[in-house]
């Protein structure tokens, strides 16, 4: 996946959190332990189309629109329904607000999401019993209720970026930003490092520090 794809140069998708999580913090839960808190918290909405788009409301209470009839948040927060709503429609290939399960399954890897073939057949059996192995959006949020997206902590994003910083200086830079986004699976062109490393770059030093990285990630969500 590529930042590019969310429409801008955008800092982090929510989904650098899950592969963080999976990568760095193995001792916090997993799905595989049961189903999530959002999964089992359901929490129904009001929403209605205006023209070709859909408005509802994220758990927050804040506005969002969208391609797609969503009546049940699931408890999560409009920026997170957002990404959901991205992955959701590259996956819908011929527009008609369905995906088949192998495309749940992509929709999941771009989020950051790479259950085991038993968890991902656990969940599929709670969300589609009858395997119709059609999906419409709603479907897709409540299968994306069965994964921990809870965000990292600051302290918890500083010590995961510290691994990366390899020259020990206390900031990384572009260099070292490229390689920590390819090991996320977000890989980035030299260029699109180097922008992602000025847009928090305040001092203009060429260089972030741990806080202004993770600040700035943290701000944008």
């Amino acid at each position: 996946s590529s930042l590019l794809e969310f429409g801008s140069l955008v800092w982090l998708p929510l989904a650098i959190h899950s592969r963080l999580r999976r990568c760095f913090a193995s001792n916090m839960p997993s799905p595989s332990g049961g189903s999530s808190p959002k999964a089992q918290d359901h929490r129904l909405v009001e929403g209605h189309w205006e023209e070709d788009e859909f408005v509802t409301y994220g758990s927050a209470g804040n506005e969002i629109r969208l391609s797609y009839e969503l009546l049940d948040h699931c408890n999560f927060r409009a920026s997170e329904i957002k990404e959901f709503h991205w992955s959701f429609k590259v996956s819908d290939i011929l527009g008609d607000g369905i995906i088949s399960t192998r495309e749940v399954r992509r929709a999941l890897n771009r989020l950051g999401e790479e259950p085991t073939d038993k968890e991902f057949l656990r969940i599929m059996n709670i969300v589609d019993p009858h395997a119709g192995g059609r999906h419409t959006f709603q479907q897709f949020v409540k299968i994306m209720g069965h994964f921990d997206r809870s965000m990292l902590t600051e302290d918890e994003l500083i010590n995961a970026f510290r691994i990366f910083d390899s020259d020990k200086s206390g900031s990384i830079d572009a260099i070292e930003m490229q390689d920590l986004m390819k090991k996320l699976g977000f890989p980035v062109t030299p260029l699109e490092a180097h922008k992602l490393i000025s847009e928090a770059d305040d001092d203009g030093s060429g260089e972030v520090s741990y806080a202004e990285f993770v600040n700035k990630v943290l701000n944008n969500h």
